[in-house]
């Protein structure tokens, strides 16, 4: 069987260029290939009947180009558009295959969608670059990037910094929600647990719906409801009564706040914070873990998830989760050199709240005492790379730890001091004044999961 896969842009990687956007106050400008796929040459005969009222007897069609619809579009229109970048004088950028480098214009792409990005001073270069690439393509005429991917860019120049918003497509999934609720917390504290009877097929339809649509928020521009849609997702082949109510909660707490946005931009370092929550799925005792990523003091990646193993001790849980961020950490500080990015040193800062985890990795600590071989292999794995000076690991009180709000369910005053930490704001003022729902080219089609019928 022939490769299908088509890289596209990682929703991680969008947020680290806006954030590269707003801190360099690069100019962002969109364009679009029209008919991409057709100027892919195909790498294998294919053969086609056409429809009826055009076939003509004895015949059939040899195509000559790739069509919407063959599954080798997408990669053959990627390598015809790489190559042609390439031919220009492009460079690839190895961590993130969407996105190539020239003469300081960055130009990342998903599929069909194109955006430039450069300082005022590249406009030329820039300038050149779309009029070469228009002598091959239909490239639609470029405008200031406001929509991407159902995300709303709005910037504010003057102070370096950029929100993503996803006002209009959580008002479209709150409908989903069977009660309407006036939340202020994404949920409660109360454990879910898992249902003792049997879902219908309906309902375990409607509650994937629920949470696909929700996880799409969370992994793009809402980490105040990742720790929600984490748990949520672990009951989506069997819900009961309480996942839908839970769901609706989050969906009603989304649609009530829905003018919050990811705020990026107004610093100038890179950081990564981890915390584990020991033992807290009472079913297998495994423990919860997450990291935060911050760059140029905007959150830009983000993860809560469940740890594969069972540990016996917080400092194990906290080993493991510590490892899963210097690993995220090291991946996107790659791509930031390869960008040309680069801070005073090339270290990496991780910040961690638990003091005997921090000792494990000091030069005349102890040993970790563990019959986990998993943890003490990423015991010393860390402990390498902080002694080798890549990662220097720094204490941060749990209350003022930014990875602390992904660990649990919060109360009202535990979570609006989380998202001023996490970056989200309430951009309604900026918001209100300009909202168009239907000039997003790409909701539609992010929803289109979303509106199928229930008996499919």
């Amino acid at each position: 069987m022939r490769d299908t896969y088509a890289a596209t842009l990682a929703a991680r990687s969008f947020r680290t260029f806006m954030a590269i956007a707003a801190r360099f106050d690069l100019e962002l400008k969109q364009y679009d290939a029209v008919n991409a796929f057709v100027n892919a040459e195909l790498d294998e005969e294919i053969f086609m009947r056409m429809a009826p009222r055009y076939r003509e007897s004895g015949k059939i069609y040899q195509l000559n180009k790739a069509l919407y619809g063959l599954r080798r579009s997408p990669l053959l229109w990627q390598k015809e558009l790489t190559s042609t970048l390439i031919k220009l004088g492009f460079k690839a950028v190895p961590h993130e295959p969407c996105c190539m480098l020239k003469s300081g214009v960055m130009l990342f792409f998903y599929v069909d969608d194109i955006v430039v990005a450069y300082k005022k001073s590249r406009q030329l270069e820039a300038n050149l670059i779309l009029n070469q690439l228009r002598a091959k393509y239909n490239i639609s005429r470029g405008e200031d990037l406001e929509w991407f991917l159902g995300m709303r860019i709005i910037r504010d120049r003057s102070n370096k910094m950029i929100w993503l918003s996803q006002a209009t497509y959580i008002d479209k999934i709150a409908k989903l929600a069977d009660t309407q609720q006036a939340d202020d917390t994404p949920m409660s504290r109360e454990e879910l647990l898992p249902y003792e009877g049997t879902a219908t097929y309906k309902k375990q339809h409607q509650y994937q719906r629920k949470v696909g649509s929700i996880m799409y928020a969370a992994v793009s521009t809402r980490p105040d409801v990742a720790f929600a849609v984490s748990r949520l997702a672990r009951f989506l082949s069997n819900p009961g009564p309480e996942h839908h109510k839970a769901a609706d909660k989050v969906l009603c707490y989304l649609k009530r706040h829905h003018a919050y946005a990811l705020r990026l931009g107004g610093g100038d370092d890179f950081s990564v914070s981890t915390d584990a929550s020991f033992a807290d799925n009472t079913l297998d005792r495994k423990s919860s873990q997450v990291y935060v990523m911050t760059l140029f003091r905007g959150t830009i990646g983000w993860q809560a998830n469940k740890q594969d193993t069972v540990t016996t001790s917080t400092t194990e849980a906290e080993l493991l989760a510590l490892a899963q961020g210097v690993k995220e950490g090291k991946y996107v500080l790659r791509l930031l050199l390869e960008l040309d990015i680069r801070f005073q040193t090339p270290t990496l800062h991780v910040y961690c709240d638990n003091q005997q985890t921090l000792g494990l990795l000091e030069k005349d600590a102890p040993r970790l005492r563990t019959k986990l071989r998993h943890v003490d292999i990423h015991n010393h794995w860390v402990r390498q790379e902080v002694q080798n000076g890549d990662v220097q690991v720094h204490y941060m009180p749990t209350k003022d730890m930014i990875a602390n709000g992904l660990t649990k369910a919060l109360n009202r005053q535990e979570h609006h001091i989380f998202l001023k930490q996490i970056r989200v704001d309430d951009i309604g003022e900026r918001l209100a004044p300009q909202q168009k729902d239907m000039e997003n080219p790409d909701i539609e089609e992010l929803l289109s999961l979303n509106d199928m019928p229930d008996n499919i």
